[in-house]
């Protein structure tokens, strides 16, 4: 396992495998990358995964845009099982998952995340451009029949467009068996300002009914166990330095270059080129130590600095 200057390992590989996508929600941060440079294909996929398992990452989750927009979804997945990894997990909006949800449980995936904004078809359209809430809908209940288990809501609360549904979601998360993720909205982008929600009330309101109270290694998240068995997560990454210090994944975007942060597109580390040109496994680990090198915490806590004068190997 590699661990970066900060003393922090990467578990888990987000990767984006497109920035295509047939929604348009005015809020998406495309997973902070912008560049346009062809896809990567399956099987390099694969061989990245491949690498990378040797390294102590241990699951994956796949992105987009929506990554079912590809049609190779299924190989892509396939390949990545096969690198053995633990666990593969995919987000996407649910447009496409009634038809996908079977053949991707074949294919190895073990488990989806929905975004889901809102239960209201007007506020829905709204938000992502798309009259698909029902597509949507009828995905997550696929999904459940295929055993893409647990499946994750994945709702970003929006001043002024849909922060009363908190708990309207809670309750369609608890009729279905289902998890949820509720995800205050990235303030970095100063036009989006007037839409961040802050969750700290709600998650009061958790902490007084919860019956159980859990923190997730990655970004310190809190985890509420509710007394009929409903599970909520919350993603609250602003201004928090104990959110970013306690990172343990790596971004890879959909046309090869590993991401050290979301916040940050200054710093990419191109692996795919050397991969192109009939690179070595030796070769692409070499840039993922590069890449190790340069990640930091985005928040820090005040007079913090680096553990360790380089990566370390343990």
């Amino acid at each position: 396992m590699l661990i970066d200057r900060w003393g922090r390992p990467v578990m888990e590989l987000r990767i984006s495998v497109t920035a295509s996508c047939n929604y348009n929600c005015f809020f998406c941060h495309r997973e902070g990358h912008s560049r346009g440079r062809s896809e990567m294909k399956p099987e390099e996929f694969g061989s990245l995964v491949r690498v990378l398992s040797k390294q102590g990452v241990r699951r994956v989750k796949l992105t987009g845009g929506e990554p079912l927009i590809r049609e190779d979804i299924e190989e892509i997945v396939r390949e990545i099982k096969l690198a053995g990894i633990e666990e593969i997990s995919l987000v996407t909006n649910g447009f496409f998952l009634r038809d996908k949800a079977c053949s991707l449980k074949e294919a190895g995936l073990d488990r989806v995340n929905v975004s889901l904004h809102s239960l209201k078809r007007e506020v829905y359209e709204k938000i992502t451009g798309v009259d698909g809430l029902e597509r949507a809908l009828a995905g997550i209940e696929e999904a459940l029949k295929c055993g893409l288990t647990p499946v994750k809501l994945n709702f970003t609360a929006l001043k002024g467009v849909n922060e009363k549904e908190l708990w309207e979601i809670v309750r369609f998360a608890s009729e279905r068996g289902l998890r949820v993720q509720f995800i205050e909205l990235l303030t970095s982008d100063p036009s989006l300002s007037a839409y961040h929600y802050s969750l700290e009330d709600f998650q009061r309101e958790l902490e007084g009914i919860a019956v159980r109270k859990e923190v997730r290694q990655l970004h310190n998240r809190p985890i509420y166990y509710l007394r009929n068995g409903t599970v909520i997560e919350l993603v609250r990454g602003n201004f928090d330095p104990l959110f970013c210090m306690n990172c343990t994944r790596a971004r890879v975007t959909h046309d090869g270059f590993f991401k050290p942060c979301i916040a940050r597109e200054d710093n990419l580390v191109d692996f795919l080129s050397i991969m192109r040109r009939g690179g070595s496994d030796e070769e692409i680990l070499e840039k993922f130590k590069e890449f190790m090198k340069l990640r930091e915490p985005y928040y820090k806590l005040p007079g913090s600095s680096p553990k360790y004068d380089d990566i370390l190997e343990v």
